[in-house]
């Protein structure tokens, strides 16, 4: 299953939550935690990968056994974990170097040289030249930084290899507009396969001159990582550049930045962590990721995606009190790691 995005999110249709076992009240837990951070940084309090709606520095009332103690610090963005036996009224002191080192995600960057495809004035193509390749592969690392890892506390670190296509790329065209499909990409490059990569980006232009390649999306996502025939993340981003495409890219920093992660979550956030047992947002119109504003969440976005990458999307409806992915979920087994191991957690 695919998707499409218009640049903006329309309201949904609220679909209720699924629940899962309803929680037991803190108040009736046994032991009380009491919990600092290094300077006395503000951070969000996780216990056993779910957050828990509380903050550190503080106290919070915890039940007997093995637990995994988060701390997501407001302001560095960064995530600290300690695992403890918990069997009485307990004091954790955090410190930086309870930070754990970030899990590898890898990425495969692709900038089309060239477009071809059959239009109503006949057949044409668009082109990139490699300094605008070189402007758009920068607009794609700042998200990585900006959004990907910040959005986790840097729980994942992105490596990213660059592979422009010079071969011009034939163009299909379905119901919603002109498309780059996988199998036009996997052909040019046989190294992407099981395990190589967590998600291929590929940048293509939409338009030049009279030359145009309309479709109803800007960003486009495969949702189902594990059911596609190389077993990871494909997006593709149609951006029409005008005649500045610096002037573009900023423009969408500065209004409308979160078109690579929203893409992205699309290839996470729909099937991948659920399989693995996470409750995420419910989907509306199809999609986890477009129940922003079923959530209350409003243009531009970025707090929706901060949210669901760091499980803290308030639920409405039952347990759990919180979803989307979170730290936690980040240090285990990544889509590349899944595709070798399907029991990988």
């Amino acid at each position: 299953m695919k998707y499409f995005l218009c640049t903006l999110l329309s309201a949904m249709t609220f679909l209720q939550a699924c629940k899962k076992h309803h929680a037991i009240p803190e108040t009736s837990l046994p032991y009380t935690m009491t919990i600092s951070t290094p300077g006395g940084e503000q951070g969000y309090l996780y216990i056993d990968g779910e957050y828990t709606g509380k903050s550190a520095p503080g106290t919070v009332n915890i039940p007997e056994g093995n637990h995994t103690i988060g701390v997501a610090l407001k302001n560095s963005f960064v995530y600290l974990r300690k695992e403890m036996a918990v069997s009485a009224n307990t004091t954790i002191d955090f410190s930086l170097a309870d930070k754990p080192s970030p899990k590898i995600w890898k990425a495969l960057w692709i900038g089309l040289n060239e477009t071809k495809g059959t239009t109503t004035t006949g057949e044409c193509s668009t082109h990139f030249s490699t300094a605008e390749l070189d402007a758009a592969y920068d607009f794609f690392k700042w998200s990585l930084k900006e959004h990907f890892e910040k959005y986790s506390y840097n729980t994942m670190k992105w490596e990213t290899e660059r592979k422009d296509i010079t071969t011009p790329v034939v163009l299909a065209k379905g119901s919603i507009g002109y498309t780059v499909e996988p199998p036009s990409i996997t052909t040019l490059l046989p190294q992407i396969q099981p395990g190589a990569y967590d998600c291929v980006f590929v940048f293509w232009r939409e338009r030049e001159g009279d030359c145009s390649f309309p479709g109803n999306y800007f960003g486009l996502a495969w949702t189902n990582p594990m059911a596609e025939s190389s077993k990871t993340g494909y997006v593709t981003i149609k951006f029409d550049a005008g005649l500045d495409i610096t002037g573009k890219i900023n423009n969408y920093k500065a209004n409308d930045p979160g078109v690579w992660v929203h893409e992205w979550l699309h290839t996470v956030g729909e099937n991948f962590y659920q399989s693995k047992g996470l409750s995420l947002p419910q989907k509306a119109g199809g999609f986890s990721v477009h129940a922003a504003e079923v959530y209350q969440y409003s243009f531009p976005w970025m707090n929706w995606y901060l949210d669901f990458i760091s499980g803290r999307v308030p639920n409405t409806t039952g347990d759990p009190s919180y979803l989307g992915i979170g730290p936690e979920a980040f240090l285990k087994c990544t889509v590349r790691e899944t595709a070798i191991n399907g029991n990988c957690n």
